[in-house]
C-alpha cells in the first residue's frame, strides 16, 4: 500500500511537470502586434513627408568673390534647382520648363519676392531654356548661386 501512495505521489508529480510544460509551451511565442504597429506608423510617416532636396542636389560652381545672399534662404523665395542629370526642381518639386512659368507666377501671387534664385549644378548642362522658361514668368530679376570657392577656406589645389 505504501508503494501505491508512493506511485500515485508520482504519477501526480508527473502530471504537474506535464501541465507545467503545456502552459510554458503557451506563453514562450512572442507577440508581435506592437512591432507591426510601430512599422507601420514609420511607414505612414515616411510615406507623407515630401522628400527634401536641399543640400545633397547640386554641387553648386565656386566663385572667388562670393557674396551671402540672406533673401535666398528665406521660406518663400523663389528657387529653382537645375541638377547634374538636367532635371529641374521648383523650390523642392520637380518640374519640367513648360511648368515653370506658371509655378513662378503663382508663387509671385502669394506674396514672394520678384527675384528667382537659380542653384545649378557646376556639371549641368543647362540652357538658355530654363531662363527663357523664368522670363516667361515676367521675372527680369535671375540670381545664380554660387559657393565660395576652396582656397577661400584655405585649401589648395
Amino acid at each position: 500500500m505504501l508503494r501505491c501512495g508512493v506511485c500515485l505521489q508520482l504519477e501526480e508529480g508527473a502530471q504537474k511537470r506535464r501541465r507545467v510544460r503545456k502552459n510554458a509551451w503557451l506563453f514562450s511565442q512572442m507577440e508581435l502586434s506592437g512591432l507591426l504597429a510601430v512599422c507601420i506608423v514609420v511607414l505612414i510617416v515616411s510615406m507623407i513627408t515630401p522628400p527634401v532636396h536641399h543640400g545633397s542636389l547640386v554641387d553648386l560652381a565656386f566663385a572667388r568673390h562670393a557674396v551671402p545672399i540672406r533673401n535666398a534662404v528665406k521660406e518663400d523665395a523663389i528657387i529653382v534647382t537645375i541638377a547634374r542629370d538636367g532635371r529641374v526642381y521648383f523650390r523642392n518639386y520637380r518640374t519640367t520648363c513648360n511648368d515653370l512659368p506658371r509655378a513662378i507666377q503663382e508663387a509671385v501671387r502669394h506674396g514672394a519676392e520678384r527675384k528667382v534664385y537659380v542653384k545649378a549644378d557646376a556639371r549641368a548642362r543647362y540652357s538658355a531654356v530654363e531662363v527663357d522658361a523664368i522670363r516667361l514668368a515676367g521675372i527680369a530679376n535671375v540670381v545664380f548661386l554660387t559657393g565660395p570657392s576652396p582656397a577661400a577656406f584655405g585649401e589648395c589645389n
